[in-house]
């Protein structure tokens, strides 16, 4: 009894400490200093290129367990940068995506598959309280320590809210994201 009684916390110390291990490995930092969320639209006849900072949140990825990997990331709408204040200000207005009311815009995966080119996660976007379900391609790179994901998609803001659809706005906004992180 005694032997089994042993052998039985011994079995459960090991999957206990497999448990962490296997979280320390999938588990990454967001470098939010070079994390960038860039933007690319029409406006007025020209490109408009833009990009949030202030990325953030829980990065659980492992190559080797896609079933396992996940992420829950949040953008800081206040950080959108235009290159023009005033446009920058503009944006953040309720008219657009409402930074007071929605101070972030979130993707949470609900599934991470491996493609030809790379991965794509498949999960919800929410943006000006509304969610909707996008699929993002994307490639990392990286070590045992470091790493960047990085992906592009495509969305139309006037599903968001964000904005209003017209002739001289387009409604179609590619996202490219690059975001390095650091094994935690």
């Amino acid at each position: 009894m005694k032997k089994f009684f042993g052998l039985t916390v011994i079995g459960f110390a090991l999957i206990l400490t497999s448990a962490f291990t296997i979280q320390a490995i999938i588990n990454w930092k967001i470098d939010n200093e070079k994390a960038q969320v860039k933007f690319v639209m029409q406006a007025h006849g020209q490109e408009l290129i833009g990009n949030f900072k202030g990325v953030k949140g829980d990065v659980n990825f492992d190559a080797a367990d896609l079933g396992g990997s996940s992420f829950k990331v949040d953008v800081d709408v206040a950080t959108i940068n235009t290159g023009n204040d005033k446009r920058n200000g503009h944006l953040q207005a309720a008219s657009w995506f409402d930074a007071a009311n929605h101070p972030a815009i979130n993707f949470t995966s609900t599934k991470i598959t491996a493609t030809a080119d790379g991965y794509q996660a498949e999960g919800n976007l929410t943006a000006k309280g509304v969610t909707k379900p996008v699929v993002l391609p994307f490639k990392f790179t990286g070590d045992n320590a470091t790493g960047t994901f990085v992906g592009s998609f495509k969305i139309i803001r006037s599903e968001y809210g964000i904005g209003k659809a017209d002739a001289e706005v387009g409604d179609e906004v590619t996202i490219n994201l690059e975001v390095p992180v650091t094994k935690q």
